[in-house]
């Protein structure tokens, strides 16, 4: 093996004399004193339970062992200790681990409800009322009031998340719609797009309509008939408002009687009033005179009785402007486009015929006179008229007539509203909050930013626990996490190598279980068969019972050489499927809850027992001296100064309580997919870190 990755292997076990051997050939402490150092166990033993180890009992239940207890005379004087601590209370009870009743060790204190309280629980009833009790008590097994509340609570906060998923989406799509409803609208650039065989679109007073299927029926008359390629070429794409003049006499009745126009002769535009559109010109012409043959077209009402009623079926929506343009053509190019509560006049053909020679006794003058006026104001204010209407005093019955006769002569569409700031104040709204999103993530990157090395720390002498859970992961991953805990830049004999190995499993591509590759790499002991003790894990009903087993010993690895030590969780002999595993939780409270009966001297478990006596006795430190906790994944690497950095931080600063490394992926260039995630990672973990 190359010498810098040459290992060796030290296990520690008791011999027959009750001490311990290792391979150096030092002797250390085992069950009973020697040496000088005191046994914890010596002055609480019970010698006439350890005598009779049948009616031993363990801590957490009344449970008695099969004859024989837990093995030798010396494991007896553990239990005794354990039945000794094992009494019970005035209240019931022990107050440890699996009793829920008052101990000993417990203080009741009875606290006022705070209004916060008090308002979290109306807020919680308030999102679950509809949940009965009786339900969660008989389907859900939760007889307790207080279990049924916590159940209660947690499914608040997920009704107050969808509640937000739904207010988000509110913001994102339904504001947007009620502010600025969707329209179904187009403009004239639009419309001039859609002038083929495929796609045919025309504006006719305001109105969009499709008539790409309708040019290509038959229809027309005999002496004027409609062909497709007519309707290409002179048609679609375009305002067709000249090829359907409508009468004054029809469109304005209150204006121009019979008297003034017997034969339905006045329109609007006056031919020679002003110059024609080249495409207009060609356009045909629906007017009586067009063709005497057609019953249709003799009807001065064809547009609102045949023409309209036929494109109805073919609409697409309303023809809308932009209110620059229209400005711009009012200012700029003196037309008569006004704008009156968002409907857009072309009054030019009026206003062409009303100042034309052929105007004679201003018969094309039909409109009231303060209206031309306020149409005809040479340049001042801008096109929209909306408050000189407003300001008119004139009946009602003179504003509808004239509102009437504009609406029908010289309507051409809607003012476009689209982006208008009401219309994109949720595209704004957004915008500002991806604006803000950017800047944190921008300040974050910033201060995350580090200039130069940091000045590393002495290292602390401080007694830390180096906790891996381990599952089935493979040995690979295993010896990395092993070997980087190793040689991390801390005082060997300070730090201990704590892995629970959470049932006996075998992973995926492995063969054999996860606790046998662990003991490999340590180099325990094959034949090394340790007794199992108990303990109450963290489960439900039977699965709270859990037995494991304790290894310890050395581990050597670039002369580095750190005690270890290893609970292989082997489950009850009743189980038969994943036996021992409960969980990777269950592995972090019990190395928790062995340091908390630790420093507050209270009642243990067989299994606790028995890593107390390694740690103390065979390894040769005492428990009370470790502070620190360091828990990585089995699938871990450990930078060589993170433990220094980490233990020197917390003990420079009291008010911390815990510290969260930075996390980085070992394999980013192995996938895109890993590739991606270096972002992710550096974003989640160093920068919000």
């Amino acid at each position: 093996m190359d010498s810098q990755q040459r290992q060796s292997h030290y296990h520690l076990r008791p011999d027959e004399t009750g001490s311990t051997v290792n391979d150096f050939g030092s002797r250390g402490m085992a069950y009973s004193r020697s040496g000088g150092v005191d046994n914890p166990f010596d002055d609480q033993v019970s010698a006439s339970h350890a005598g009779n180890p049948t009616q031993r009992s363990m801590l957490f239940g009344n449970a008695q062992l099969p004859p024989g207890g837990f093995g030798n005379e010396k494991e007896a004087q553990m239990d005794a200790l354990a039945m000794k601590e094992n009494k019970t209370g005035p209240a019931g009870g022990t107050g440890g681990e699996g009793n829920v009743d008052k101990g000993e060790h417990e203080h009741i204190e009875d606290l006022e409800t705070t209004t916060s309280r008090r308002l979290w629980v109306f807020t919680t009833w308030a999102l679950t009322w509809w949940i009965p009790s009786p339900l969660l008590s008989l389907c859900g097994r939760m007889k307790r009031p207080d279990v049924r509340m916590a159940w209660r609570e947690k499914v608040a906060i997920c009704v107050m998340i969808v509640f937000m998923w739904f207010f988000l989406l509110f913001i994102i799509i339904g504001l947007g719609l009620i502010l600025c409803p969707k329209e179904y609208v187009w403009t004239l650039d639009d419309v001039s797009g859609r002038a083929t065989e495929k796609s045919s679109y025309v504006a006719l007073r305001g109105t969009v309509y499709d008539v790409t299927d309708f040019m290509k029926q038959k229809h027309g008359t005999s002496a004027y008939t409609s062909t497709m390629d007519l309707i290409l070429q002179s048609f679609s794409g375009n305002d067709i408002n000249a090829s359907f003049p409508i009468p004054v006499r029809v469109a304005c009745p209150q204006f121009v009687t019979a008297k003034d126009d017997p034969n339905y002769l006045y329109f609007y535009p006056v031919q020679g009033a002003s110059e024609v559109d080249p495409d207009q010109a060609n356009m045909f012409q629906h007017t009586m005179n067009r063709d005497p043959t057609s019953k249709k077209l003799q009807d001065p009402n064809f547009f609102a009785k045949y023409a309209l009623p036929t494109l109805q079926k073919f609409k697409k929506g309303g023809v809308v402007w932009k209110f620059d343009w229209i400005n711009s053509m009012y200012k700029d190019q003196s037309k008569y486009w006004r704008v009156i509560n968002k409907e857009v006049f072309n009054l030019q053909p009026y206003f062409d015929a009303s100042k034309g020679g052929l105007n004679v006794n201003k018969k094309y003058n039909i409109l009231d006179s303060r209206l031309e006026e306020i149409m005809d104001q040479n340049g001042f204010g801008t096109a929209d008229v909306t408050k000189d209407w407003d300001g008119i005093s004139w009946d009602a019955a003179t504003r509808e007539s004239n509102y009437n006769c504009m609406k029908n002569l010289f309507y051409v569409g809607d003012v476009d509203d689209r982006q208008s700031v009401r219309c994109l104040f949720t595209n704004y709204m957004l915008l500002a909050f991806a604006c803000v999103l950017m800047l944190v993530v921008l300040v974050k990157f910033l201060t995350a930013l580090q200039f130069g090395n940091k000045k590393r720390p002495v290292p602390p002498s401080k007694f830390v626990v180096c906790q891996v859970p381990c599952y089935t992961e493979d040995d690979e991953s295993l010896i990395k996490t092993i070997n980087s805990l190793t040689a991390l830049e801390y005082q060997d004999n300070n730090k201990l190598i704590f892995l629970i190995c959470d049932g006996n499993i075998i992973g995926s591509g492995n063969d054999k279980p996860t606790p046998r590759i662990v003991l490999d790499i340590l180099g325990v002991d094959p034949e090394y068969d340790p007794p199992g003790r108990d303990y109450l894990a963290i489960a439900e009903g039977s699965r709270r019972h859990n037995i494991g087993k304790v290894y310890s010993g050395l581990y050597e690895f670039e002369g580095h050489v750190v005690p270890f030590m290893v609970v292989v969780k082997v489950g009850t002999p009743e189980e038969a499927n994943r036996s021992g595993n409960r969980g990777k939780r269950d592995s972090q409270i019990l190395l928790m809850s062995f340091f908390n009966k630790v420093h507050f001297d209270l009642p243990m478990t067989p299994l606790e027992l028995e890593m107390f006596h390694q740690i103390r006795h065979i390894i040769g430190i005492d428990p009370h001296s470790f502070e620190y906790i360091l828990q990585v994944d089995a699938d871990t690497e450990v930078m060589p100064d993170s433990l220094s950095r980490l233990i020197a931080a917390c003990s420079s600063d009291q008010r911390i309580a815990g510290i969260c490394g930075e996390t980085m992926l070992g394999n980013e260039g192995k996938s895109w997919t890993t590739m991606m995630q270096v972002y992710e990672y550096f974003i989640s973990h160093h920068m919000a870190k």
